[in-house]
This record gives C-alpha cells, structure tokens and sequence, in this order.
C-alpha cells in the first residue's frame, strides 16, 4: 500500500514538473480577454504635403497576463499609401487574436499620400512609411520595462503597403536608398536617414526584427536580401496567385507603368531560399489581392500558417544533457544543460533520488542497477516550450573488494577474492604496488604489512585492507646431555611448528625434547631441524662422542630393578645395599640415596617425563629409563 502511494505521488509530481514547462501560448488563445489602449503617441513626422503629423498606435496585450517580457507584433495597414487606418477591418480581429495568444501586439500610424504621377512620389511614400514603422519599433523598445516587450523577439507584419514597409525597413540599405529620397521636383526636401525620422527613441537604432509576415507584399528589389546577420530575418508569405495590385511575381503594382518595377512574393521565396533563409511561402490559389476582406476565412488560413511559423522562431533551440552515460549504485551525478537567460528547467527522471535540482542542473543517485532517464526541457523567458532532451543513463552494481593473503617467510602471495571487477591494485605495505589480479611479493625481511586492495569495475571502486607478518628462519640452538649409553636432547627456543631429531646412527625422533640409546662406541653427528609457523626452516648439528663404560653391566646380568615402569606415584627398587641416583633429560641430579634394600621410593615429585636412573652395588652398576606418568 505504501509503495503504491510512493508511485502516485511520483507520477503526480513528474506530471506537475512537466506542466511548469509546458505551455499553449502563442500556439492558442490561452487568454479570454484583451485589453487595449489605444491612441499612444510615438513621433510626429512631416508629410508629403509639408504638414505635420502626429502619429499614433494601439496596443493590444492580453488581459491578466503576468509575463514581463513578450514578443511584439507590429502591424501597418495597407491601403497603396494613399489611404488607410490603423483600426480598419480586420486589423482590429487579427491583433486581438495574436493578442489571446499572448502576444503583446501593436497597430501603427504611417504617413500615407504621394503624387500618382510620379515614380519618385511613389518611392518616396514607401520610404516615408518605413521610417515609421521603425520608429514605432524604436517608441516601444525604449520603453520595453513599461509595455512588458522582449525587444529581441519582434515581428513586423500588415497588408499590403504596410508590408512593403515592413520589408523594406528591414532589408533596403542605405547604399539601396534610390535618389528620389534626397528630393525630387514638387518634394523637394531630404527624406534623411530611415531612424532620422518621426523621433529619437532608443538612441535611433532599431533592434534586429526576429521575422516578417508578408501580406501580398513586395520590395524594390529581392537583391537587397543579402547573405548577412543582419538579414537573416526568416519571412512568411501569403499571397493570391490572381492579384491584380501587387504581383505575386514581378511588375508594377496596380499594372500602372509609373510605378516602379517591384519583385512580389514568389521572387522574394526564391532568393531566401537561395540564400538558406527561413521562409515560407503559402500561395492563396484562385485569390486576387487582400482577399481577408471578401473572404475572412481566410485569416484562418494565416493564423494556421503563421503561429507554428513564428512559433518554430521563438522557441528555444536543442538543449543536450550533459552527465555521465554509466555510473555505479549509490554515486551522486550531476546532469546539466546550457544555461539560458530567463529560461526555466524543468527536470524528469526515471527510478532516481534526486539530491539537489539547481535550474539547468540536476544531481540524481540511483539505488539499483539498471537503464533509466533522465528528461530535460526548457521553457524560454517568453514562455515557449523547447523540445526535451532524454538521456539514458546505464547504472551498474560497484565492485565488491576482497583477497586472501598467504605468508611464506618473507614473501606473500595475494589471492584475489572480489566481485565485480575489471582491474586491481595492491599497495603492499613497504611502498610497493602491483596492479595484477593476484600478485606475489616478497618483503626485505620480517615485519608487520598493511596491504590494501583497490578494485574498479571502470566506474567506481571499492577497497580492501588486510594486515600481514612475515618471519625470517628461526634460530635454533640443539642440547644434549650423554648419561651412560642415553642421550638426552632438547631444542631452543620452544614453540615452534615442529622439531625434527636425527642421531647419526639412521634413527630419528621428533619433538622439542626427547631422548636416544647408543650401543656402540662411535662419534655421532646429531641433527636438529626446527619449522616455524610461516614454514621457515632452522637447523643445528653437533658431535656426540660416545665410549660404552666399563663395568657397566646390563641391568639383567645386575639382578637391580625399578617397577613398575612406567609408574606413577611409587616405584619399587630391587637391590640390597646400593647406591641409587636419578637424573633428569637435561642430567640434573634429582634423587641420591646410599643404602637402599629392596625399598618403596616414593616419586610423586617427578613431572611426567623420561629420567635415567642408576645403581650401584657391590662393584657392579646397572642403569636404565624411568618412565614417569
């Protein structure tokens, strides 16, 4: 139950991160209302006729809209520079639509009038209206804190003549500027420079236009595009294959030999896309010009073209998540895009604990292996959803260290016992390191190591501590002690891993002390070899000299005993007046008595071992072992 509330709660989450970057503005009329102000003053300019004129536009924004910064339409109606308002139909119904799609938009003013008998009065119109238009751009870019404009997403558009303003405001240069401009018979003032005019807002510099929506428009010319920045400007066209007024080719508007040769809509598709600029063009089959006004379907035509057309301009180009492919279980890693002014993140993921989101950048931990994603998307300052980027991150178990160590003397061999992985180092204690699975080493002499395994499995490691002591080959020193025809031996120092006895007559024994018979007179090489616990081996030898005594008789031939042997506690001794002596394996003398008959002697006082004993009497002497139990 707990786990599948975790789920929903997850699921809940993830789609509330998605819907913070996901919008339908500018792709639908997300806003009921607008709200318009209308009459604001931007310039006054002289006209044709040598009068001033103030100019004027509208604004319309969306109603409630909180958005600081949003892109500008400006539009300037048609009407052949002769007639025309900023509020005639349907400007009133398009502005207020890309307004509900949250656009802030505005209508513009324009010097209209020139004389129709004159080609330079026509060039002079369309020059003059340009210089407008910009001004109203130049009005509302210096004042973008107060009408809530991103002055680097604005688009011109209009009908007609008010595109051919817009065109050639953006595209003719000053080096294109035709003469008629500096005067001309009847007009003969100098136009000035395109920002000289109507005001001098925004230091007179107009800002970059972010595209163009031309309404069966045209230029002068389609070669005052050029392969520049600056007219990089992508434009959208729509245009009736029948007009009469302004070519959907090439010709004179209105067919009238006065006016100048112009290049209509389909030349100025043909140079853009010679010169790989963004454009479109929709031709309006069977349509003569401004067919909106007879057919006002048809600004649904241009709203289905020209929202994905602008929309494909405003929104946020391919973000790529940057962070590690492949990771171990339990590793933080940190995934980042580029961080874009204004721009909103938002961040998905798959199977993951995220331990710090931070805009463009997210730092994720995953608990269990697998394949999971990781999502980014953007949403710009104008609020237009970029596309998501997913990235796949592969998240493998980490390596498990682990070895055995076996000491040798001085050297060690290393047996790998890990899980997990693909490459190994050992520090080995004494400043050497080996990088093999299972190394062997060899120390300079004994001492306490301390050797630390590191595996990887390429993306994370794990470690391993295991301590050593190495030994060098014991000292040993043998000891003997000749009684009679016994030797007594015993090994220096005890403790160790075994002793091992040779007596130079083809016997052996073992132990760190033990005893043997001679029964010959002869020089015996007596061997001790002794093994450490480490497998060292130390060894002595020496001479032992043995001469049978005279006089010695066998215990048998002497009619003398001890029993019983092996005994414990007490032991009888069989003799009459003797002389009794007992050693112990190392020759001490332990018991002395004279004149023993036939006697219980008590040993309780002997620790269990192997003692020799001896017996005089009468000239004789017998000797022989005591077993104590």
């Amino acid at each position: 139950m707990r786990q599948s509330l975790l789920l929903v709660i997850f699921i809940c989450l993830s789609l509330y991160i998605n819907a913070q970057c996901t919008s339908r503005r500018y792709l639908d009329t997300v806003f009921h209302n607008v709200t318009v102000t209308s009459g604001i003053r931007f310039g006054s300019a002289t006209t044709q006729l040598g009068l001033p004129q103030d100019l004027y536009l509208d604004f319309y924004e969306p109603s409630g809209d909180t958005l600081s910064q949003r892109p500008l339409i400006v539009y300037a109606f048609g009407g052949a520079f002769l007639i025309g308002t900023r509020n005639q139909p349907p400007i009133p119904t398009y502005c207020t639509y890309y307004a509900q799609c949250g656009y802030a938009v505005a209508s513009i003013d324009y010097r209209i009038g020139f004389d129709v008998l004159s080609t330079g009065s026509a060039v002079r119109a369309v020059y003059r209206a340009a210089q407008d238009l910009r001004a109203s751009v130049r009005f509302l870019c210096q004042r973008y804190p107060q009408y809530r404009i991103d002055t680097t997403a604005i688009f011109l558009t209009g009908s007609s003549a008010g595109c051919f303003s817009a065109l050639h405001s953006c595209f003719m240069e000053p080096s294109d500027v035709p003469s008629y401009v500096q005067g001309i018979p009847l007009e003969p003032d100098d136009l000035g420079c395109y920002d000289c005019s109507t005001n001098a807002d925004n230091n007179r510099r107009m800002p970059h236009i972010r595209g163009i929506m031309n309404h069966w428009g045209a230029i002068l010319d389609t070669l005052f595009i050029r392969p520049t920045a600056k007219d990089n400007v992508p434009v959208i066209s729509l245009h009736g294959d029948q007009d009469n007024l302004v070519p959907y080719t090439v010709g004179s508007p209105f067919g009238y030999p006065i006016f100048p040769v112009v290049d209509g809509s389909v030349p100025i598709h043909a140079r853009m896309d010679h010169l790989g600029i963004k454009n479109e063009l929709h031709p309006l089959y069977g349509y003569s010009h401004e067919p909106w006004l007879l057919a006002p379907q048809l600004l649904d035509t241009c709203y289905k073209y020209e929202i994905p057309f602008l929309y494909s301009i405003l929104k946020p180009d391919t973000i790529t998540i940057a962070g590690p492919a492949a990771l171990c279980t339990g590793v933080a890693a940190t995934y980042s895009v580029a961080l874009r002014s204004g721009s909103h993140y938002c961040w998905t993921y798959t199977g993951a604990t995220a331990l710090g989101i931070n805009g463009n950048t997210v730092t994720l931990s995953w608990a269990t292996p697998g394949t999971y994603q990781v999502i980014a998307r953007e949403m710009s300052r104008n609020e237009v959803n970029g596309d998501p980027d997913t990235f796949y991150v592969q998240v493998v178990a980490p390596p498990v260290a682990g070895f055995a160590a076996v000491v040798t003397h001085t050297g060690v061999q290393l047996t790998d016992s890990s899980h997990g992985a693909v490459s190994w180092w050992y520090s080995l204690g004494d400043g050497a390191t080996a990088a093999q699975q299972s190394p062997s080493h060899t120390y300079a002499g004994a001492g306490s190591f301390a050797i630390t395994q590191i595996v990887s499995n390429g993306l994370c490691a794990d470690t391993a501590f295991r301590s050593i002591v190495t030994d060098t080959c014991p000292v040993v020193h043998l000891h003997y002690v000749l009684s009679h025809d016994t030797l007594y031996v015993t090994a220096e120092p005890p403790g160790l891993l075994s002793y091992q006895w040779t007596f130079g007559d083809g016997s052996a024994d073992s132990g760190v002390s033990t005893y043997h018979l001679y029964t010959h007179s002869q020089n015996y090489l007596v061997a001790l070899s002794a093994i450490s616990d480490k497998g060292c081996t130390g060894s002595e030898s020496a001479i032992v000299a043995y001469t049978q005594p005279s006089g010695v008789s066998d215990i048998a031939d002497a009619g003398f005993g001890i029993f019983p042997n092996p005994a414990h506690g007490l032991v009888t001794v069989t003799c009459v007046e003797c002389d009794l002596t007992i050693y112990d394996c190392v020759g001490r003398l332990l018991i002395d008595k004279y004149g023993v008959n036939n006697e219980i002697l008590d040993i309780s006082g002997l620790s269990a071992g192997v003692y020799s004993w001896s017996i005089a009497a009468a000239g004789r002497t017998g000797y022989g072992r005591l077993v104590v139990r």
